[in-house]
């Protein structure tokens, strides 16, 4: 299965390596586009250095992000498709997991990650969010993002068919100038539910000069949900309560890392689960792991206690303590192999190869 990637860029030479290194690590087979707008710096001098492994390219002036972003789009040929900005990267099993999503489950139309991932300006971790889930219904109440609520599905997270991309058109549309993607949401709900990954798959990296902190971009998006699932204003659901948005947010297909096999490779199982059963695993095993270090601490000080008075049940105490901690070692364990610090050991390496050089 060919996934084809756009990257729409514009005097962003600073940040292009590493965004073009994280697409390169991909396993295959991957078709990439590479859209400069004409930049001013040294854009295109990295661009012809990495030529060799780009399908297309251009530097060119444009109409705009979103209008590079469908000139890149128009040259691919990929059954998959997504685009990545030019300051933000993919992680090292970003496609793998695509692919087998895509592969394994054909009723899933579009997919995006319920854990989004950040970095700072140095490449460094900055932070991960957590979703529920995603929803048609929830993006028209605001809740996938708002003037006053900036929890916003997350863009380089998304991939989707060529089949639903020609659903809609086979283009975005240009009505908003700044908040193109997300009336692209909007359109591919009215086709298809979103589908939650339960695995970060990419990270967005913070900067000084982004369309979602732009007041242009809010203004767009207050006239996108102003005007409704229609266009024509007033058409918008009222929203929902949120037992009722999670009882209508689509079930998640979660992706889980296993510990890696004897060859080193990563395994991932897929499956299917309700919303209403998904938990956050990484803050339900902190919060065990904080519970039974503090048994084990109260364990400790009873067993000085016994010992100091030569209790007879000495010795139970001491083997009840060598027991829980074993479930704690098994629990770290678990947390270890939990992907989302496996996105953040990543993220830590690349900050450490970045400030060594």
């Amino acid at each position: 299965m060919k996934i084809s990637i756009v990257t729409p860029s514009y005097n962003q030479a600073d940040y292009l390596q590493a965004t073009f290194d994280s697409v390169f690590q991909q396993p295959g087979p991957i078709e990439y586009v590479v859209v400069d707008g004409g930049s001013k710096d040294h854009s295109k001098a990295v661009i012809e250095r990495n030529a060799d492994r780009i399908a297309w390219w251009c530097s060119e002036k444009d109409k705009g992000q979103y209008d590079a972003i469908n000139k890149g789009f128009s040259k691919t040929t990929g059954e998959v498709m997504a685009w990545l900005n030019s300051s933000d990267m993919y992680l090292p099993w970003t496609l793998q997991v695509v692919r087998e999503i895509f592969e394994q489950y054909p009723q899933v139309d579009w997919i995006s990650s319920t854990m989004k991932t950040c970095i700072s300006d140095g490449t460094g971790f900055a932070g991960m969010q957590k979703v529920a889930g995603f929803s048609r219904r929830a993006l028209w109440a605001g809740r996938h993002g708002s003037r006053t609520n900036r929890s916003f599905i997350q863009q380089e997270s998304c991939f989707w068919r060529r089949s639903l991309w020609e659903k809609i058109g086979g283009s975005i549309p240009l009505t908003y100038r700044h908040a193109a993607d997300m009336h692209l949401w909007a359109l591919f709900f009215e086709h298809s539910p979103l589908t939650g990954v339960d695995a970060p798959l990419a990270a967005f990296r913070f900067h000084g000069d982004q369309r979602s902190t732009h007041t242009g971009y809010l203004d767009d998006v207050d006239k996108l949900l102003a005007a409704g699932p229609s266009g024509d204003g007033g058409a918008a659901p009222e929203p929902a309560t949120v037992p009722q948005w999670n009882r209508e947010i689509h079930g998640l297909i979660p992706v889980v890392a296993d510990r890696p096999s004897a060859d080193g490779s990563q395994q991932y199982t897929l499956r299917i689960r309700p919303t209403d059963e998904v938990i956050d695993e990484s803050d339900e095993l902190d919060n065990a792991l904080s519970r039974k270090e503090k048994l084990i601490r109260d364990l400790d000080k009873d067993n000085r206690w016994l010992r100091q008075k030569g209790a007879d049940d000495k010795v139970r105490m001491e083997n009840h303590v060598v027991e829980q901690k074993q479930h704690l070692e098994d629990l770290r364990a678990e947390l270890n192999s939990h992907p989302l610090l496996v996105a953040k050991r990543f993220l830590r390496k690349i900050r450490g190869k970045k400030e060594s050089k």
